[in-house]
């Protein structure tokens, strides 16, 4: 996965870094190694926690009109994360997790950035000029 900046970069540092550091642990897997994409997957989740965390009192202290639609997007991926990695034990687990990794999150970042983040800090530069 990549950052791009003609299409990722929001011009909100905070937010920035944290869909940069994100990506960062997102390339760190091994590829053909299953423990590493539970490890990573596993670094993920804590970064995400902290990331959504972050975003979240954004959204509060600003009364985002969205929130709950927001914070529902945050808690769908969150519990998908803890799913698949609780559910990676057997072969077919980890297949399942390595698919889910490869395909689905890099998906879901990319549209979740794009639309419902982009949407968020348009709403904080309004309200702040």
């Amino acid at each position: 996965m990549e950052f791009l900046t003609d299409k990722h970069l929001l011009n909100f540092e905070i937010m920035d870094d944290l869909h940069k550091e994100f990506i960062e642990i997102y390339n760190s897997v091994e590829e053909n190694n299953y423990k590493s994409y539970k490890n990573v997957i596993t670094k993920l989740l804590e970064q995400t926690k902290r990331h959504f965390s972050e975003e979240e009192k954004l959204m509060d202290l600003y009364k985002y009109p969205r929130f709950k639609e927001h914070k529902d997007e945050h808690n769908k991926v969150l519990k998908e994360m803890e799913y698949f990695l609780k559910n990676s034990h057997s072969i077919f687990g980890q297949k399942i997790l390595k698919s889910y990794y490869t395909q689905k999150l890099p998906y879901w970042f990319d549209l979740h950035l794009t639309t419902m983040d982009r949407d968020l800090v348009y709403f904080i530069k309004e309200k702040n000029s």
